[in-house]
């Protein structure tokens, strides 16, 4: 998954324990580069179906939150609710997964001991990118509820053009 990522690729994730609330928080997700701002009009055209201006998420490493999160109450940030400044770095590294007009982010500070499955992947692409972080946002078409399923996420991924899926320890192609 890492290596898609790190060349520009989409890829949707079903595994593990389904999230419990408003956010994907990685166990079901779509994932993608934030550096390349292309990926945007990419997911709103050809997967989420939303307008431009509607920001996406950064799933970041703890160790990376400095780097990238303005933070100066040093408050805990999980679940992707809280709003923060960006820091320059964020700016250039993750610029996809911050909002377009005034470069906030609402970031999911992923540590190991949390989710260390997608702790893993981000470390991945950390290391192939250089970069502590992912866009992260809900693996769902737009109107429908976020994906539980496998079933879910086969029908999201055949109505929408989508072409990666990894789920458990499989990583899925879409063929057409």
């Amino acid at each position: 998954m890492a290596k898609l990522l790190a060349k520009g690729e989409i890829v949707a994730r079903c595994s593990g324990k389904s999230e419990w609330g408003a956010r994907a928080l990685g166990n079901r997700s779509i994932l993608a580069n934030p550096k390349n701002t292309d990926t945007i009009r990419i997911l709103n055209e050809t997967i989420k179906d939303r307008d431009f201006w509607m920001p996406f998420t950064p799933s970041i490493l703890d160790k990376y939150e400095k780097k990238y999160v303005i933070n100066p109450k040093s408050m805990f940030a999980p679940y992707m609710c809280i709003t923060f400044n960006s820091t320059e770095k964020a700016r250039k590294e993750i610029p996809a997964a911050l909002h377009p007009y005034d470069f906030t982010l609402r970031p999911q500070i992923v540590t190991k001991d949390y989710n260390p499955d997608y702790y893993e992947i981000i470390e991945e692409f950390s290391k192939l990118t250089g970069i502590g972080g992912i866009l992260n946002t809900s693996f769902n078409l737009h109107g429908e509820p976020n994906v539980l399923t496998p079933e879910d996420a086969l029908h999201t991924v055949e109505n929408s053009d989508l072409k990666y899926l990894a789920m458990g320890s499989y990583l899925f192609e879409k063929i057409k």
